[in-house]
């Protein structure tokens, strides 16, 4: 047998075969060392491999960073309708209107009743016992009765223009309303014995507690849209 096969020459007799000086034969290299289709050039990371430590694009270019997920919207586009109002705010500008003009009715109700039956009334302040021992007198007592009814109703107007108020977005009336329902709380826990200080008591916390519930806070800052994007500049 020939010793052509280790001396490297041609079966035929002829040259040995140049060796190809950019790749071996049988690789699948491309000759001048580009890779074949389907394959990463050198220093790529392949399909689903993370790229090497130092070799990440920057942040604000790498795809999926500052953008949106699928059905979400993107930095700057609106949340919603800002101007529109939460149904708590809605509950409690209702609850305060219902509760200040029903108060306000009783109460003016009740205070033209004490002026027009006033000879009646102070005749009953001299019947009741004690009044000897008192310094007021029955005229003294029944002023600052009637004093005291046109107070609260003056309140309750008040509160039922707060309620009105609160509805067109006003967050001086959304706090002083607060202020107005905390003080009603104190006053309906004092008189909690009648079935009507009760409903004010429950009014009163519960329009508290939905003033600042619901999104009600950023609705009365007209916080509903986030700030638009600058061009040029990259967002965080």
């Amino acid at each position: 047998m020939s010793d052509s096969n280790n001396t490297g020459e041609n079966p035929a007799g002829g040259p040995p075969p140049e060796q190809n000086p950019y790749g071996q034969p049988g690789t699948g290299q491309d000759p001048y060392g580009q890779p074949p289709a389907g394959q990463p050039a050198y220093g790529q990371p392949a399909y689903g491999q993370q790229p090497a430590y130092g070799q990440q694009p920057p942040y604000a270019q790498q795809p999926g960073y500052g953008q949106p997920a699928y059905g979400q919207p993107g930095y700057g586009a609106p949340m919603g309708d800002p101007d529109k109002r939460p149904g708590t705010v809605t509950a409690a500008g209702i609850i305060t209107m219902i509760l200040s003009g029903l108060a306000a009715l009783l109460t003016g109700i009740f205070l033209v009743a004490l002026i027009v039956a006033r000879d009646d009334v102070l005749d009953e302040i001299e019947t009741q016992p004690g009044f000897d021992d008192t310094s007021l007198s029955a005229d003294d007592l029944f002023t600052t009765f009637a004093v005291i009814l046109g107070i609260v109703l003056i309140w309750c107007l008040i509160a039922t223009v707060l309620g009105l108020f609160v509805l067109r977005r006003s967050n001086a009336a959304r706090i002083v309303l607060v202020i107005s329902c905390a003080m009603t709380t104190l006053v309906s826990l004092v008189l909690v014995a009648s079935g009507f200080s009760l409903i004010t008591l429950i009014g009163a916390i519960a329009v508290i507690v939905l003033l600042f519930t619901g999104g009600a806070g950023a609705w009365f800052r007209r916080q509903g849209t986030p700030p638009p994007a600058i061009p040029g500049m990259q967002q965080y």
